[in-house]
Formats: C-alpha cells, sequence, structure tokens
C-alpha cells in the first residue's frame, strides 16, 4: 500500500486531504470536487518541482566530462529542451485542474470540524422528568 501511495502520490495525497476529517475550529470550503482538484494542483506543482531538482543534477552531471564546445553546446540545448518538456508536463494537467477545479466549485458548501471520527457525540446523560 505505502509503494501504491508513492507511486500514485498525485492521486492519492488530494483525494486524502480532500476527505479526511477535520479537527475542532478546521473549514474545508468548495466541495469535495473542488478540494481534490486543489490538492491535485499543488501536490502536482511539488512532485514537478522535485522532479525538475533531480532532473538538473542528472544533467549536471553529465555535463561535466565533456570536452569540445560542440559537446556543451549539445547538452545544451538538450537539456532547454528537457526543461521544456517538463514544464509542459507540469503546466497542462496543472492549469486543467485548476479551471475544472473553478467550474465545479460550490461556495455554498461549508464543512465545519470536527468531523468523523473527531466529531464526540454527545454521552452526557439526559434527564428524564
Amino acid at each position: 500500500m505505502g509503494l501504491g501511495t508513492l507511486l500514485l502520490a498525485f492521486v492519492i495525497v488530494p483525494v486524502y486531504f480532500a476527505s479526511r476529517p477535520l479537527r475542532g475550529g478546521e473549514t474545508r470550503e468548495g466541495g469535495t470536487a473542488w478540494n481534490v482538484l486543489r490538492n491535485f494542483a499543488i501536490t502536482w506543482t511539488l512532485i514537478m518541482a522535485v522532479v525538475t531538482v533531480m532532473s538538473l543534477f542528472s544533467a549536471a552531471d553529465a555535463v561535466g566530462p565533456l570536452q569540445s564546445d560542440a559537446e556543451k553546446a549539445g547538452a545544451g540545448i538538450g537539456m532547454m529542451l528537457g526543461m521544456m518538456i517538463l514544464g509542459a508536463f507540469w503546466f497542462f494537467p496543472m492549469v486543467g485542474a485548476v479551471v475544472l477545479g473553478f467550474i465545479l466549485r460550490k461556495s455554498s458548501v461549508v464543512e465545519r470540524g470536527p468531523t468523523g471520527p473527531l466529531a464526540v457525540p454527545d454521552t452526557s446523560p439526559v434527564a428524564v422528568a
């Protein structure tokens, strides 16, 4: 289960944050669809930022042993194209999620905590007259 969450974090994490029980004083607005898509955009941005940094470190390691200026120029062009592709992989799903989220947002839906198992039912005894 942990491996599935790691591999599908961009799906599992937004669904969890949109449906997790709220603590006392917390609120969640906009409905489930809005919250899932908003959290997807945030999670996707964080994942793609990590992937971009890892790609830059990997590209820097590959460029180190290059000798000629032509090899270095080719590597620079390749890195620029790779960053553009990563940017497109980030941009289109993120913008699609945000636009769809705004379309599906229900401003009338407001959840106030505590909810779910955090909501403690009133167990005080009832006086019978």
